[in-house]
C-alpha cells in the first residue's frame, strides 16, 4: 500500500503538458534506510510483542541498535530505572551485514547500461501513456495538409494517424542486495522469553519467510532456523539475572537509485520522436528575383 504523503520522493518537475502524480506511478525510491525502517516497523507494528511484567502486561520496547547511554538517559528515561539499569524485557535490532550476491539477483535478471555510456546503471520503463493533445495536433495538421483549400470537410474527422506521442516513465533498474539483521531479546524471566520467541517461530507457520512493506515496496525476509541463547543462569555471580536470545533474519531487498548522492532523477519522463523536419524557404524573399533552376 502507498503512503498518504509523497513529498519525500524524488519526482522531476512536470514536463510538457499534463501532470504526473506519484499515485499514478506507484513507485517510490528504495534505499537501505527504507529496508531498515521496514524491519523495525515489522517488529513494532506487525508483531507488536507484549510480555507479562511486575506492573502488568506491557508492550515491549523495540530499539534500533543500542543508543549511547548518556543520550538515552536524557531522552528516553522510561527505559531505565532509578539506578540507570535498562528495564527488561527489551528488544534491539541491528543490521550486521550487507551482501551483493550475484547469485540472488531477484526477478530483474539482466544488466542494462546507461545510454550515456558512463558505465552507470540503465533504466526500466514502468508506465506509458499517450499524450492526447500533441497527438491530436499532428493528426489535425496532417489532415489539413492533405485537404484542398476549398474543401468543406471538417478537420477533426476521424482518420488513421501514425504520429502518436507516447510519454514514458522510467526508473533505474533495481539492484538486489542481501541484508542480515540480528534481533536481540533480553528478559529477566524465562516466561517472558518464551512469550517473545513464540511469534518468531509460529507466525510464519511451516515456513521461515515473511514479507515486509514500506512505501509501496515489498521485501522478502527469511528467519534463520537457529535461535542462539546467551543466558547467565549457570554462574553464581552477583550480576543481574538475564535471559538473552539472538534471532538472525536475512532480507532480500533491492535498491532503486543511488539515494541522496544520486545526481539523476529517480523518475524520468520522456516522449518519443514522431517527425523530424528541416526548415527551408519555399518562396524568395520580398524584393528579390525568383529562384532559377538549371
Amino acid at each position: 500500500m502507498l503512503p498518504d504523503n509523497f513529498d519525500f520522493a524524488m519526482l522531476p518537475a512536470t514536463q510538457g503538458t499534463g501532470s504526473v502524480s506519484l499515485e499514478e506511478i506507484g513507485m517510490l525510491k528504495s534505499d537501505i534506510e527504507n529496508i531498515d525502517y521496514a524491519m523495525t516497523s515489522y517488529l513494532k507494528i506487525d508483531l507488536a510483542l507484549e510480555a507479562q511484567t511486575n506492573e502488568g502486561r506491557e508492550k515491549v520496547p523495540v530499539l534500533w541498535q543500542a543508543p549511547e547511554r548518556a543520550f538515552q538517559v536524557k531522552n528516553e528515561k522510561s527505559l531505565r530505572d532509578q539506578r540507570g539499569a535498562l528495564k527488561l524485557p527489551l528488544i534491539s535490532v541491528e543490521r550486521t551485514a550487507i551482501n551483493k550476491n550475484p547469485a540472488n539477483k531477484g526477478s530483474f535478471q539482466a544488466q542494462i547500461y546507461s545510454r550515456e555510456g558512463d558505465q552507470r546503471t540503465g533504466r526500466m520503463v514502468v508506465a506509458k501513456r499517450i499524450v492526447k493533445d500533441k497527438t491530436r495536433n499532428f493528426a489535425v495538421a496532417q489532415s489539413m495538409r492533405s485537404l484542398p483549400k476549398s474543401s468543406t470537410i471538417q478537420k477533426y474527422y476521424p482518420r488513421i494517424n501514425k504520429k502518436i506521442i507516447i510519454q514514458t516513465l522510467s526508473i533505474p533498474i533495481p539492484v538486489y542486495v542481501e541484508l542480515d539483521y540480528k534481533i536481540n531479546i533480553k528478559t529477566e524471566y524465562q516466561q517472558q522469553m518464551n512469550e517473545l520467541m513464540a511469534p518468531f517461530i509460529a507466525r510464519t507457520g511451516q515456513i521461515n519467510s515473511f514479507v515486509m512493506k514500506r512505501n509501496g515496496h515489498r521485501y522478502e525476509a527469511f528467519i534463520q532456523p537457529a535461535f542462539a541463547h546467551n543466558n547467565n543462569m549457570s554462574n553464581l555471580n552477583e550480576d543481574i539475572r538475564m535471559f538473552s536470545t539472538d534471532i538472525n533474519i536475512k532480507v532480500l531487498g533491492y535498491l532503486i537509485g543511488e539515494g541522496e548522492n544520486d545526481d539523476r532523477n529517480l523518475v524520468r519522463i520522456d516522449e518519443n520522436t514522431v517527425e523530424i523536419t528541416y526548415p527551408r524557404e519555399s518562396e524568395p524573399l520580398p524584393g528579390e528575383s525568383p529562384f532559377t533552376f538549371d
